[in-house]
């Protein structure tokens, strides 16, 4: 495989759709419907959760994913986990107005782990690993390539 080779993925494409004022409707697979808005301090209505916390969300929810995965694969079990994410960004901005916010972007994901349940330290070892490497933490991890068209329509 080359550098520029993709593999097929089983994830579903999204398509996001602009509401009124920063709010947009995510369709994921065609199936599920996400609201994204900006906080109210960023001229947003506060409907939803902005797309950083989505960023943050999916991490998340790969890593509790990726641990329930493990453990089934290791035939063990635990009571659950609680996986608290935040983020540092690169620089202040006031909202999406802001001229700087063209150049924001996340420079750290803070991740606190804590699962709960009587384990080995072989099945802690397991999990640790599996939070160490769940794909979309990979993702953020290494540089990947975002491929970005822009067509212009005129107006019906």
């Amino acid at each position: 495989m080359t550098a520029d080779s993709t593999v097929a993925s089983a994830n579903r494409d999204v398509v996001v759709h602009s509401l009124t004022n920063y709010a947009s409707l995510a369709v994921v697979g065609g199936e599920h419907t996400v609201v994204i808005d900006e906080p109210r301090e960023f001229d947003g209505e506060g409907t939803a959760p902005n797309p950083f916390g989505l960023v943050l969300s999916a991490l998340g929810g790969c890593m509790a994913g990726t641990l329930r995965g493990i453990a089934r694969q290791g035939g063990f079990d635990y009571d659950g986990a609680t996986i608290r994410l935040s983020l540092r960004v690169n620089r202040p901005t006031s909202g999406p107005l802001d001229p700087g916010e063209r150049e924001l972007r996340i420079s750290r994901i803070i991740a606190q782990v804590t699962v709960r349940g009587d384990l080995t330290a072989e099945q802690q070892d397991a999990l640790r690993h599996g939070i160490e490497t769940c794909p979309v933490g990979n993702t953020l991890r290494r540089a990947l390539t975002l491929q970005e068209s822009v067509a212009f329509e005129a107006a019906a």
